[in-house]
């Protein structure tokens, strides 16, 4: 069917706000008038160049894949501004005007949320009520709904009104998520943080992971990842601290795989520090008495904290040989929880864990 005949006029008229900050459609697309612009306009344009803090949670609003906007005054900030960021923070923003007494833009609201949310991050939904903000669609030139604009770098590239067809609809989201570099941008985003703290460069870490802690749902990966950088950097008490952090403020992220590989290391971290001996000195003692299951666990943890982890895994698997009980299971815990912070597809995890169990069915 025709899209057109798949839209409602906004048939009421709207009041005009002579004293409105917002751009018009037009001004979108090829930039404000070179003369007779109004102060508001040129406000409009101006970004601030610092941040002020914001409380616990605040971010998520302007970072969340769909957000609704509830004043005109958050059309700069979660449209205009968010659409000249790279993502995953920001990137091409889809605007849906809608309203609740229009049938058609409840079949497409839901399409649009299911195909953004598919994106991995690569754009925003930005629902904007008429009948709550009315300036903003007038300044926007809104005559139909639903009326659907892409906004890319602070510009309009791409728009439509009514209801289009599945395929059409998809390729118009596509277009947007090609303008944002594909699907996944967070993902993409992880793994570079991730890698840059792999070879050693801490800082960039640092900053890629920072930037993805205003994602919420990414935020609990992001902290665990800077927890790592400050092992790196040998900064426990810090690491220890976002580790806290994760426990109290995303309780229900923490048995995520790279979470846990995180809280796992900063307490083997943790428990190889104090430890009186070096490991030259934990292994001549241990060369006087090969059943000293104490100095041979001491010196696990001390290869663990120097990140000599397969040297570790062979210390602990030989006391666990000897006795698989002995300390209430000490052995065997640290052990485990050496496989937790290596990962399941780590290959010394899959071959400790293989030998472990032949100990344990002996």
């Amino acid at each position: 069917s025709d899209p057109a005949m798949l839209s409602a006029p906004i048939a009421r008229p709207m009041a005009r706000h002579a004293h409105s900050c917002l751009p018009r459609a037009s001004w979108l697309l090829r930039g404000p008038p070179s003369a007779g612009a109004s102060p508001c306009v040129a406000a409009l344009r101006v970004r601030t160049a610092s941040t002020r803090a914001a409380p616990p949670g605040a971010t998520s609003a302007s970072t969340a894949a769909i957000i609704e906007l509830t004043s005109a005054k958050e059309f700069e900030s979660l449209v205009m501004a968010a659409s000249q960021k790279q993502p995953p923070v920001g990137g091409p923003v889809l605007l849906d005007f809608y309203a609740d007494w229009c049938a058609p833009c409840k079949q497409l609201t839901p399409k649009l949320e299911r195909l953004v949310s598919e994106s991995q991050g690569a754009l925003r939904l930005a629902k904007v009520n008429v009948d709550r903000l009315p300036e903003l669609s007038q300044a926007l030139q809104v005559a139909s709904l639903p009326t659907v604009m892409l906004v890319h770098k602070g510009k309009l590239v791409d728009s439509f009104q009514g209801v289009l067809p599945d395929a059409q609809l998809k390729a118009f989201v596509d277009k947007a998520v090609e303008l944002a570099g594909g699907p996944a941008g967070a993902e993409k985003a992880l793994q570079m943080a991730t890698a840059a703290m792999e070879e050693g460069e801490v800082a960039e870490a640092t900053r890629r992971f920072s930037e993805l802690l205003a994602l919420p749902e990414h935020a609990a990966t992001a902290t665990a990842g800077l927890a790592l950088c400050a092992l790196k950097d040998d900064n426990l008490a810090l690491a220890q601290d976002l580790v806290a952090d994760l426990h109290k403020r995303f309780p229900g992220d923490v048995n995520k795989p790279e979470v846990r590989k995180a809280i796992s290391k900063v307490a083997l971290a943790a428990d190889g520090t104090g430890a009186g001996k070096s490991i030259d000195e934990l292994r001549a003692v241990l060369g006087e008495g090969p059943a000293q299951h104490s100095i041979r666990f001491e010196l696990a943890q001390a290869l663990v904290a120097h990140e000599q982890v397969e040297e570790a895994v062979g210390e602990l698997l030989h006391i666990l040989k000897k006795d698989r009980s002995w300390n209430d299971g000490a052995a065997k815990n640290l052990l485990l929880q050496i496989f937790e912070s290596l990962g399941n597809s780590h290959e010394l995890t899959k071959k400790g864990r293989r030998k472990l169990a032949n100990i344990v069915l002996a």
